[in-house]
């Protein structure tokens, strides 16, 4: 590996971040550590360096810099107590809401806490001065990471300018040998991005975009509105939309010709690329979406409210701090000419397909977890519905065909534990008064069985279907499997042999095990409390989906767009 090649072409990519960001004037203390940032940001044309050897002048001459221009300025240092002496000018950057960009260098991990030279623990140095305090990862040559440094660079830059604006820090370990190729091309500028610093009120810069052939991904928890909403703004573009059981799409009253169910299984075969993707929120449960985009290369706006930059793919290049509701309006004040139908008919005619895959495959159609899920939103009406995490939400993006009635879909995708389920299902009863279904697996149920206490103490309407498989079923779908079997027993598929029936009564609610839908279909939408235990190997589903892949890529070859 050239490492000198492998530094160069990480700060690189950071610089141009941080010129995305706004960055046009550095000022820069000489030092040891800093050398192949410090020698690459004052050989960038595009940024006017200073060098102030004393760190503590330099800070407030960056700080004079900031007044006077309105702008952020970067401070650059080497490691050690160079740092130390941002810190008076750091707090007046605070109190009176200066941009201010602390780039400190310093020493890896190995090198921290043994003795080492100017080494200390640089990481968040300024504490709650400071707005933001990030380290970056330590420099590495692929497309993932040269992507990620330029997004903490312009993203940490956007940051200090989100009202109230603020210094930030970035701690930037670095390994010897520090001197960059300087022989090495700068990358390609990439489109600028809008800052989302700035509040966006009219959309007609984007009108271009708009009037190409473009792709809607909506991830998080959507309300029916903002499902509406979001349905509405592809039918005007004539754009297929995406996203995972929580955004609602699936489960708004009136069916959309623009959604994609079976984006699980469209993913896994040829696509048509997209110019534009048009992205709300974080990315969808829906892996081979993530995996798909991640190769792309196009013009992708990002719409979220609050600046939270939640792109993990670091490839936005519009960054729009609106509600759906907000976007919405504005894009109806714009007049365009929208993609020709043959774009949406494409995707059309892959929907079609893999709901035919789904409805002609016979073990879908016997009594089991796959065949359950399949069928369960046909058969809810005035309910809510909480899916869990691990195998349940994915069998629902993956499996179900057809839309519910009256039914919102609440989960728990922050950080996608297992823990707090029933709890967090019985608060949202509790608030709405709402009969609720809960979709969960037995470990996350059993995770969490002192929740279905607060369910018997205020007599709340629940139902749980209980898909219990004997342990952690999603092992089953992921590279653990391959591990031998004692192994992968013990440590992932972990069955627990519990007789659900003593919970149901010990929480005093009434418990179910059915055999066949007739027996299912008729315990649901019931008042009272209800356990309704489903019984099925944890290879069973894995069985399924493979067989359901497989058929899909064997005809996706056969449409011709």
């Amino acid at each position: 590996m050239d490492n000198q090649r492998t530094l160069t072409k990480y700060l690189l990519s950071f610089i141009e971040g941080l010129k995305q960001g706004g960055i046009k004037r550095a000022v820069i203390s000489s030092g040891s550590r800093s050398t192949p940032l410090s020698l690459l940001v004052n050989r960038d044309p595009s940024i006017q360096s200073y060098i102030d050897i004393d760190e503590r002048s330099a800070g407030f001459f960056a700080l004079g810099l900031v007044k006077a221009t309105g702008e952020p300025v970067a401070l650059i240092c080497t490691s050690g107590s160079a740092a130390a002496n941002y810190f008076p000018a750091i707090c007046e950057a605070e109190a009176t809401n200066q941009p201010l960009i602390v780039l400190t260098t310093d020493r890896p991990a190995e090198l921290q806490g043994v003795g080492a030279p100017q080494a200390m623990n640089q990481q968040y140095l300024y504490g709650s001065h400071v707005k933001l305090s990030v380290e970056l990862a330590l420099p590495e040559d692929n497309s993932t990471m040269l992507d990620y440094s330029s997004w903490e660079g312009f993203s940490m830059v956007s940051r200090a300018q989100v009202i109230p604006k603020g210094p930030v820090h970035i701690n930037i370990p670095l390994r010897e040998p520090l001197l960059p190729d300087l022989n090495l091309p700068r990358p390609a500028k990439a489109p600028t991005k809008v800052l989302p610093g700035e509040r966006v009120t009219d959309l007609s810069s984007l009108l271009p975009l708009f009037q190409q052939n473009g792709l809607i991904i909506v991830g998080e928890e959507r309300t029916p509105q903002e499902a509406q909403q979001l349905l509405t703004l592809a039918a005007k573009l004539r754009w297929p939309i995406i996203g995972d059981p929580l955004t609602n799409l699936a489960t708004v009253q009136s069916k959309s010709q623009n959604y994609l169910h079976q984006a699980d299984l469209i993913f896994q075969g040829h696509l048509s690329t997209p110019q534009v993707v048009l992205r709300f929120g974080r990315l969808p449960v829906t892996k081979p979406v993530t995996q798909w985009l991640a190769k792309q290369h196009v013009s992708t706006i990002l719409v979220e409210e609050g600046h939270q930059f939640k792109d993990q793919l670091h490839r936005s290049n519009y960054l729009l701090d609106m509600t759906v509701n907000e976007f919405k309006k504005c894009f109806d004040k714009l007049v365009f000419t929208p993609t020709s139908p043959a774009w949406l008919l494409r995707w059309q005619r892959r929907q079609g397909l893999a709901e035919t895959i789904l409805q002609t495959n016979k073990d879908l159609q016997k009594f089991n977890h796959s065949g359950v899920v399949n069928q369960l939103l046909s058969h809810l009406h005035d309910q809510e519905l909480f899916v869990a995490n691990s195998n349940a939400i994915r069998l629902v993006d993956r499996l179900t065909l057809s839309s519910a009635q009256n039914v919102r879909v609440y989960g728990n995708r922050g950080v996608n534990g297992i823990d707090g389920l029933n709890s967090t299902m019985a608060g949202i009863v509790a608030a709405s008064g709402h009969p609720l279904t809960l979709l969960i697996g037995d470990l996350a149920f059993f995770h969490d069985l002192t929740g279905l206490e607060m369910i018997r103490r205020y007599d709340l309407p629940v139902t749980i279907i209980l898909l219990n498989n004997n342990g952690g079923g999603i092992f089953s779908f992921l590279a653990q499997s391959s591990l031998p079997s004692t192994d992968f027993a013990t440590v992932f598929k972990t069955p627990q042999d519990l007789d659900y029936e003593y919970v149901a009564k010990l929480y005093g609610f009434d418990y179910h095990r059915p055999t066949k839908y007739s027996e299912f279909n008729s315990l649901l939408n019931q008042p009272g409390h209800h356990i309704i235990e489903v019984s099925d190997s944890q290879d069973c589903p894995v069985t399924i989906w493979h067989q359901l892949v497989n058929a899909y890529q064997q005809k996706s070859s056969e449409i011709n767009d």
